[in-house]
């Protein structure tokens, strides 16, 4: 493995650490949010997350894009949080681009999404059949404008701000989230920004970080729905004032919000909400809502005076076929090019699929994609730090517990970095699905997408469906280390 990671490590393109000094009374924020949800009697708008062909047959309640701007210095932050299943770093760089020439002042933008299950397939995976396209590009041109609008409104609407830090580790965190596989670790901790304006004292912004898929309606609704963050926003909102915007964290590993280990009573009935109902939903978001009000209330007042950012442009290999078919044959939009040695590989034949016949087949050797990380520092200390993952990295990625197993497919790979320890502040905000989606970052030595399955289980664990390959989770943290040691 390690003559792998090197080959890929060397492709990386780094954008060093560069510190932004500010005044001590220098910090800016701003806020905005905006409706994205698609219009479902203009034209079918299938539903992301499950099987092929779920047709939207109404609106529950809309999707939305969150934005919350932070100035620090002459360097503007815009974190944008969408409703959505995913959006490919094709698109994101396509929102960048128009927010540079309509704002220019922002000088970095990270678009991440919650991974919602009940809205617009934007990923292409969920249409009528198979090897049909689930996106409408009308609708995701329209996407990438609205998103990139919100963030220009919320960096305009910039004013002097005080910054609270708020994390909460309550047992009821981590019994909230539902792990589906070995070895069971999960990613609890829950991480708030709260902004409030110096002039006026009222809440410009909560920025929450928790880690959860939003999958509470099931696969057999058919509204469009936030899920549980609606409600977590719409709590917020009302009880702390201002914009809400949840991001998600480390879901990897199938971290959801339904399964029999999560078991929510209604107060109303007395009984325990069942899985897949609009109640649970509500019961859910509230209750993370009571949490983030929770973590403000005992929050730390924190003073920023420098800020520094460094990213990575990273190639990670490409080792899914079904990938590969789905972008040789435009499920993707041609949002997922490949490249070999770093340079754009367009290349494809054609190749017999057992029980698909003769297809487009993709020959290009790695995804790109890119990494982050930001440290705020008040003097000489750091007080919060941001790092992006491109996709749902397994929490045993982020807060170690890798295990070996019987069954995996690479027992003896050295087990990945893992990414708190070498973190400095108490308060560690966690991005996933930030800038792109690749699909589920696996520790290689649980990695297993061949027979006999982990712990000689009958049928295959789900993740490695959807996950890029067992290099993957190599390249992503050891490019994200090098990114927060300074390297």
């Amino acid at each position: 493995m390690r003559q792998i990671l090197n080959t890929w490590l060397a492709l990386i393109l780094f954008i060093p650490a560069v510190a932004f000094p500010a005044p001590a009374t220098a910090l800016r924020a701003g806020a905005a949010k905006t409706v994205i949800t698609p219009d479902v009697h203009a034209a079918p708008v299938y539903m992301a997350g499950y099987g092929q062909n779920r047709a939207a047959t109404g609106v529950h309640d809309d999707l939305y894009a969150r934005c919350l701007a932070l100035g620090v210095g002459n360097q503007t932050i815009v974190v944008c949080a969408v409703d959505l299943i995913g959006l490919f770093y094709d698109d994101v760089l396509k929102i960048r681009e128009r927010v540079k020439d309509q704002a220019p002042e922002v000088t970095h933008l990270i678009v991440a999404s919650t991974h919602d299950h009940e809205g617009p397939d934007t990923m292409g995976l969920w249409g009528p059949s198979p090897l049909q396209s689930g996106i409408d590009e009308k609708y995701m041109t329209w996407l990438r404008e609205r998103i990139s609008q919100t963030a220009v409104q919320a960096a305009r609407a910039m004013e002097p701000a005080r910054l609270t830090l708020g994390r909460d580790d309550h047992p009821l965190l981590a019994m909230l989230q539902s792990d589906s596989r070995p070895p069971y670790v999960k990613d609890p901790y829950l991480f708030v920004m709260h902004l409030t304006s110096i002039a006026t004292g009222s809440t410009i912004a909560d920025l929450i970080n928790w880690s959860d898929h939003p999958e509470t309606l099931g696969g057999k609704n058919t509204e469009i729905t936030a899920d549980y963050p609606r409600w977590l926003c719409q709590y917020v909102e009302s009880h702390l004032g201002g914009t809400a915007i949840f991001v998600n964290g480390s879901i990897g590993g199938l971290l959801s919000s339904n399964g029999p280990s999560v078991a929510l009573q209604d107060p109303q009935t007395g009984a325990v909400a069942a899985d897949n109902t609009w109640r649970k939903a509500e019961l859910f978001g509230n209750l993370i809502g009571e949490l983030t009000e929770r973590a403000v209330k005992g929050g730390e007042a924190v003073t920023l005076d420098s800020s520094t950012f460094a990213q990575a442009t990273i190639f990670p290999p490409l080792h899914n076929d079904r990938f590969r078919i789905a972008g040789a044959n435009g499920i993707f939009g041609g949002r997922k090019p490949l490249y070999t040695d770093g340079g754009l590989d367009p290349s494809v034949v054609e190749k017999d699929i057992p029980g698909m016949g003769k297809l487009k087949f993709a020959t290009g050797e790695a995804l790109k994609t890119e990494v982050s990380y930001f440290k705020f520092l008040s003097g000489s200390r750091p007080v919060m730090e941001i790092v992006t993952v491109p996709g749902e990295i397994y929490p045993e990625l982020v807060n170690g517990g890798i295990a070996r197993y019987p069954g995996a497919d690479y027992p003896d790979a050295p087990f990945e970095p893992a990414l708190r320890e070498h973190l400095r502040s108490r308060y560690q905000f966690i991005f996933g699905l930030a800038n792109d989606e690749i699909g589920y970052i696996i520790p290689k030595a649980e990695y297993d997408d061949q027979p006999p399955w982990l712990l000689n289980r009958p049928e295959r664990w789900y993740g490695e469906v959807n996950s890029a390959g067992p290099d993957v989770a190599g390249v992503i943290t050891t490019a994200l280390v090098r990114l927060i040691d300074g390297e």
